[in-house]
């Protein structure tokens, strides 16, 4: 496989890389008189550094890949992309980055009191992209129910909603507005309301402030780690909804989406069917 070649010459770079400079090391103490035990203690720490790096970038990389296909190419060119948002990346459960739209003019409620979340919020990947949870996934059956769960609030709506490529994810199906420019400017969006993802029942949407802030506070999703980021997302309430753990979180996630749906529409004229 190409990517395999690709990390046995990294190997083969890096290592050339470690006796380059440990001869280096010891042209440079041999001048200056350092004895050979110093010159071997650096040297072996180089070497070690290296070839630690390498084997965790091997494992990162094969983890990424195992999460399944996302906005970014599924190739060491992808891993390489990620890799560097890393240092960009928030904190998921930062309000403070949309906490100043709380009550402002453009803000709005869709949901009711939901529920907390029963049980501990599902380890997520340190990844920025794919954004996606490594526990908790559904069995078959629950993911069944939520794809019909979307497709139900597609149909009942097909008048202003279908399914269209996401401009996200590139991968996976998304509900958009039939008018894109007639929708609600306060999300940024530009016509793309939510998608799920296959690989682990998670979903993506964009949310109110008030209504993300209580999605947060109950333990139903996190922020994607890059929404601050204008220039990649285009709100900073940009959310990850949990895969549904059980059948009965599937109603929660269902008034969820409506809600994000409502939002998207223009105001005061975002009644849906539900």
């Amino acid at each position: 496989m190409w990517v395999q070649r690709i990390f046995h010459v990294a190997n083969a770079v890096l290592v050339c890389a470690a006796i380059g400079f440990a001869w280096g090391q010891h042209q440079s103490w041999s001048a200056t008189g350092g004895s050979l035990f110093g010159w071997v203690v650096v040297t072996a720490a180089v070497v070690f550094a290296l070839l630690a790096a390498l084997v965790w970038a091997i494992r990162d990389y094969r983890a990424w890949i195992a999460l399944g296909e996302g906005g970014l190419p599924s190739n060491i060119f992808g891993w390489f992309a990620v890799t560097a948002m890393r240092p960009m990346a928030g904190d998921p459960y930062d309000q403070s980055v949309f906490a100043d739209k709380l009550g402002g003019s453009t803000d709005q409620t869709f949901l009711g009191d939901l529920p907390t979340r029963a049980g501990p919020r599902p380890t997520v990947a340190p990844h920025a992209v794919p954004h996606r949870q490594t526990d908790q996934i559904p069995d078959r059956g629950v993911m069944q129910q939520l794809s019909n769960m979307f497709d139900g609030i597609v149909a009942r709506n097909d008048d202003r909603l279908h399914y269209q490529l996401s401009q996200y994810e590139k991968h996976n199906q998304a509900i958009w507005l039939r008018d894109v420019e007639g929708g609600n400017p306060a999300t940024g969006l530009g016509g793309e309301i939510g998608h799920f993802h296959p690989s682990d029942g998670s979903m993506h949407t964009i949310l109110s402030p008030s209504d993300a802030k209580q999605v947060l506070d109950k333990g139903w999703g996190e922020l994607h780690s890059m929404a601050r980021f204008k220039r990649i997302f285009p709100t900073e309430t940009f959310v990850m909804l949990y895969a549904p753990a059980q059948a009965e979180h599937v109603p929660v996630i269902r008034d969820i989406i409506e809600a994000a749906t409502r939002y998207a529409l223009p105001r005061g004229n975002n009644s849906i069917k539900g």
